[in-house]
């Protein structure tokens, strides 16, 4: 035992005159968790950027007018910034003064009355990407209401389009009966409207409640405790795999074979490579556990947390034996895992949070060791949950780290033994 540790010790010796892999490893998963708190969490009101949409109004009719005014509401006013423009809308669209130029088109109110096909002309920012995609969007909705609109009142429509055509202003017996055409219209689709069969309720948390409440806070320190655990969990994996790999590192250098040529057994230098690297990820994981503690100051039940960390790097000490025993060079090894980390990561929810997929990818998370550690952190964070909410993951993380470590170790003392590492 005593010289598989200091063989231990040499590897962290000889990790230490090179850290800049490890380094990175554990640093990736920080400013990625950081950057996407300053994004999405830097107070309880997200910043929004606007689509900033020019219009262009060819008709100049009452109903282009009121269309224009209605674009200008509170609401709207969150997500889009409209103005009204001349013939200079497409000159400053060039000029990648807007995200797009929208276009009513002369005769939007004759034809919208007359029960004809009406065409927007919406002209996007090929310098921009996103925004003219929300203009583009926005638009689409806007068009879909007004054509549901044109159908459901087309009896006062029909009726409204000869006082629009007068050249003097519709008498009270006209208006009263016009009035009395909408109010039957909203009358018949009072089950839907009144009240509306969908409705959303926004709620502004206070501090406290913001606390409890988990992600809802919409806080930076909760954004970052709820993307911090599976990209951790990617890099103790590509920390693992670092640690792992060196055991090929050392092959291509020729002090493995020296150290063969010595009274060490195959054995002694697998064990102690794994050694190495379980207590390389460990002391990654709570180098990276505190950090989300200094951010966040968030406690969680300290058994399930040391039972589900020591899972988990069980499984990550047997995936990468698994991996650098099955590879013939560090090259071959370091694109698999690559490949392997990149798959399991996305399906375990470590870069896009679960909830985001759809249902078929949901069902096939399980298979990804990157999913038992991920929800087992966020059980922990999230849930306030304890050793019992964790035990599956403790076990799936646990059994899968023997197996595997079990098969890499039995390649690789088998190729130690045919001197082909």
């Amino acid at each position: 035992m005593q010289l598989m540790l200091l063989m231990v010790r040499k590897d962290l010796l000889r990790q230490l005159r090179s850290p800049m892999g490890l380094l990175f490893a554990l640093a990736f998963p920080i400013i990625f968790a950081t950057l996407i708190a300053l994004t999405f969490g830097t107070g309880s009101q997200p910043s929004v950027p606007k689509a900033h949409i020019l219009v262009q109004d060819l008709d100049g009719s009452f109903l282009s007018g009121a269309l224009l005014s209605a674009t200008g509401n509170e609401q709207m006013a969150k997500y889009f910034k409209v103005e009204q423009v001349g013939d200079e809308g497409l000159q400053r669209l060039e000029n990648n003064e807007a995200s797009a130029l929208w276009r009513i088109p002369a005769n939007f109110q004759q034809d919208l009355l007359d029960g004809k096909p009406v065409e927007f002309e919406l002209i996007r920012n090929p310098a921009q990407s996103i925004l003219p995609e929300i203009a583009e969007q926005g638009l689409a909705v806007l068009s879909e209401v007004l054509s549901s609109a044109a159908r459901i009142l087309r009896e006062p429509l029909d009726e409204l389009r000869p006082m629009l055509d007068a050249e003097s202003a519709p008498g009270a017996l006209q208006v009263a009966a016009l009035s009395v055409s909408f109010y039957e219209i909203v009358e018949r689709a009072e089950g839907l409207l009144a009240p509306p069969a969908i409705a959303l309720e926004a709620v502004q948390l206070t501090d406290e409640e913001g606390k409890g409440a988990g992600t809802g806070g919409a806080t930076g320190s909760m954004v970052f405790l709820l993307v911090l655990p599976g990209i951790s969990v990617w890099g103790l994996f590509l920390v693992g795999d670092i640690a792992m790999r060196d055991i090929m590192v050392e092959s291509r250098m020729g002090t493995l074979r020296r150290q063969l040529s010595g009274p060490v057994s195959t054995r002694q230098v697998i064990v102690s490579k794994a050694l190495y690297t379980a207590l390389i990820s460990l002391i990654s994981l709570f180098i990276l556990a505190a950090i989300g503690w200094f951010v966040a100051r968030q406690t969680v039940d300290p058994l399930g947390f040391v039972l589900l960390s020591l899972a988990l790097i069980m499984a990550i000490t047997g995936y990468s034996a698994m991996v650098y025993g099955g590879t013939s060079t560090v090259r071959q090894g370091a694109t698999i895992s690559g490949i392997l980390m990149l798959i399991f990561a996305f399906l375990g929810g470590a870069f896009i949070q679960l909830q985001s997929f759809p249902p078929t990818v949901r069902r096939i998370a399980p298979i990804s060791p990157f999913f038992w550690g991920n929800s087992g952190y966020q059980d922990l964070l999230q849930a306030d949950g304890g050793v019992s909410d964790i035990l599956p993951n403790v076990g799936v993380l646990a059994g899968l780290g023997v197996l595997l470590l079990g098969v890499g170790a039995a390649l690789l003392q088998r190729r130690l033994g045919r001197g082909t590492v």
